[in-house]
């Protein structure tokens, strides 16, 4: 499926580079391994350089530079890391996650 985007600010910061902010809201069917999101999907040209998205719905996010895409993973909400020490699990595929909305800010050109 898809991710939606929309952007609420673009500035430019110095000669070349963009900073955008808006959200984002995920589909009801999340893909294992993230949802594709590139630089033209938020109002930029040619890459992302730095994207940070703010939790949301008890979620984490991180962001796939190699291959373009948004993760999802649960949270630790109890403060209980899971065994192996990671801080969180991604979501399981074709889990609903149409209600999220997140916020975030890019940099890229």
């Amino acid at each position: 499926m898809a991710l939606t985007v929309s952007t609420s600010r673009t500035d430019t910061v110095g000669r070349y580079t963009k900073l955008v902010t808006g959200t984002v809201t995920f589909d009801s069917s999340y893909a294992t391994g993230g949802e594709a999101l590139v630089a033209t999907d938020i109002g930029l040209s040619a890459n992302i350089e730095f994207i940070n998205c703010a939790p949301a719905s008890g979620y984490l996010f991180e962001y796939d530079y190699t291959n373009g895409k948004l993760k999802a993973f649960n949270s630790t909400k109890g403060g209980t890391i899971p065994a192996g020490g990671a801080p969180g699990v991604e979501v399981a595929t074709t889990t609903d996650l149409s209600a999220v909305v997140l916020r975030f800010i890019a940099f890229g050109n």
